[in-house]
């Protein structure tokens, strides 16, 4: 098993790029999810064998692989308890702060992991591609180059470094990284696309028409390609090679608003007029939708933030307001449901909070604040084993909240559950050793039997 987890987080670090550069916008195809079945056989394992790394490390995979990251960060926190310097669950964590927006959490992991494993290419690889996702170029500059002056051969290194070439506006020098990666790997489809991605900037089809083609023969499944692929052949006046590629496009994604406005060019140019109309009328009703979701969104955070505001100034009943208003504007905005849940939380109205929340989270899972609102709001409902859970998934997220493992350390001893209560609260206590109420309280806890 140790094996597999190696396989595939060297995968999904392969196909890193495809996920972090904002400049490549391409998307790693889903893995399929592990079934519960699946998750019980790693459970019975870890029963037989509970301090095996390894086991642990594959079970984090599995739920990250159906999308429970809290439960994954749990599994690989559990395989870093037992091996303190593990590389894969050092790397696997990372990864799961980078996915929930966690950098600093992500950068601390990985920097540690560097130092533990100097001689590994995997950490500052890891550690560039955050630095890109943060627009810090020059720290994943540093990053990249360390990982290359430990393995020279390193392909995707060498993308990535493209990538930030090309950000600061080196073009030469993100060419010559990217040709070094495809006399390395020829078929390497991120290279391959991103050398397509520079040439047709430069307007070169010659040379961006044969590399985008090839990724499309690679990766037969990739949109972001064919529509690239697609421009470049609008470009060059070969359009029904171009509304193919469109079609397939439209086929699986409908409401892709830039293949269909390119399709729109591509039909007249193809001599099919009468198709050329339909489209445009389609193009119009998805322009126009995204357009009024986009502004309704932007302007419902602005609400959020006025009710934000008005809530921490003492006017509850105007903020409401403001957020009726956001959520009016955009229904599924889980800022509006969380801060609505936070101000009936304050006026005692538990169950309204708790339905709010709950629908934030049914639009955002794994955003702390409302978890930890969860947890405080089940917690005065009497559902402490639910407020536990909630809290719990508060602190994987997010470790350095002090104030839910507080929380968290409180209903723990409610729960009678002395020593987690204790840890929970030294925990807050490290955090924050200047707040005396939680320092009084862990004292309180360690002096009761």
């Amino acid at each position: 098993m140790a094996g597999f987890a190696r396989f595939r987080l060297i995968a999904a670090l392969s196909l890193a790029g495809q996920m972090g550069i904002a400049s490549l916008a391409l998307s790693e195809a889903p893995s399929a999810p592990t079934s519960e079945e699946a998750i019980a056989r790693y459970r019975q394992a870890i029963e037989a064998a509970p301090r095996n790394p390894a086991l642990w490390i594959e079970l984090g995979e599995a739920e990250r692989s159906r999308l429970h990251v809290p439960d994954a960060i749990a599994a690989f926190r559990k395989a870093l308890e037992l091996a303190p310097d593990h590389e894969l669950a050092q790397l696997a964590l990372a990864e799961c702060y980078r996915q929930l927006t966690n950098f600093d959490e992500a950068k601390r992991l990985l920097n540690a992991a560097a130092q533990a494993h100097p001689k590994s290419p995997a950490p500052p690889l890891a550690l560039g591609r955050v630095e890109i996702q943060l627009q810090k170029y020059d720290e994943a500059a540093d990053a990249l180059r360390a990982a290359l002056a430990i393995d020279p051969e390193n392909v995707v290194a060498r993308v990535y470094l493209a990538s930030v070439h090309k950000a600061r506006g080196e073009i030469d020098a993100a060419l010559e990284q990217l040709d070094r990666a495809l006399a390395r790997e020829p078929d390497q489809a991120l290279a391959l696309f991103f050398r397509a991605t520079i040439h047709a900037e430069q307007n070169d089809a010659a040379r961006a028409l044969p590399d985008a083609q090839r990724v499309v023969e690679l990766e037969p499944g990739n949109t972001k390609a064919r529509f690239l692929l697609a421009s470049i052949l609008v470009r060059e006046g070969q359009c029904p090679a171009a509304t193919e590629q469109l079609e397939k496009i439209v086929a699986v994604e409908p409401a892709n608003t830039q293949a269909v406005s390119l399709l729109a060019r591509a039909y007249p140019c193809a001599g099919k007029s009468e198709e050329a109309a339909r489209v445009l009328k389609r193009f119009a009703d998805l322009a126009k939708g995204d357009q009024t979701k986009r502004e309704g969104g932007v302007q419902a955070d602005h609400l959020v933030r006025e009710a934000r505001k008005l809530a921490q100034e003492g006017q509850p009943n105007e903020a409401l307001v403001k957020l009726k208003e956001a959520l009016d504007l955009d229904p599924d905005n889980d800022g509006a449901y969380t801060q609505l849940a936070k101000i009936q939380f304050s006026a005692g109205r538990y169950e309204i909070a708790r339905d709010a929340v709950e629908r934030a989270l049914a639009h955002n899972p794994y955003r702390s604040d409302a978890l930890y609102v969860l947890g405080r709001t089940r917690a005065k409902l009497n559902d402490y084993e639910g407020a536990k859970d909630a809290l719990v998934q508060t602190t994987l997220v997010n470790p350095k909240d002090a104030e839910a493992f507080y929380v968290l350390g409180q209903v723990y001893e409610i729960l009678g559950q002395r020593t987690k209560g204790i840890e929970a609260l030294e925990t807050a206590v490290a955090l924050d050793p200047e707040n005396q109420g939680y320092a009084r309280s862990l004292e309180l806890a360690k002096r009761q039997p």
